[in-house]
């Protein structure tokens, strides 16, 4: 009779990064998460930007600060999110690794074993 579950006494086999790899629309739906995760800071954002123009009259120079200002606030809040992406995406890869009895990186190792 054919098992559905590799025996515990044979050796994992070796299979390819690209067998763990989640699809497009994984990954898809994760941004869409960190998204509306991040939607809050990016709303704030713009508000202030809003808010602060609205104020008083700015010169020239004051809305290009306040302009730059702004950009660079996104620019973080956006490498937040690559960041956020980045990590949930090797978590991901990693629990496919270890699911599939293959071996995991040791740093993955280490912070699973910190989190239980």
């Amino acid at each position: 009779m054919t098992t559905l579950f590799q025996s515990t006494t044979e050796p994992p086999t070796n299979q390819s990064a690209a067998d763990f790899e989640p699809d497009e629309q994984w990954k898809s739906r994760l941004k869409v998460d960190i998204e509306d995760n991040l939607r809050s800071m990016v709303d704030e954002a713009k508000q202030n930007l809003h808010d602060t123009l609205k104020k008083a009259p700015v010169s020239a120079v004051e809305r290009e600060r306040l302009t730059e200002e702004h950009l660079a606030t996104m620019k973080n809040i956006r490498n937040l999110a690559e960041e956020q992406f980045r990590i949930a995406l090797e978590r991901e890869r990693q629990e496919r690794r270890w699911a599939a009895g293959q071996v995991l990186d040791q740093e993955w190792s280490d912070t699973m074993i910190k989190e239980q």
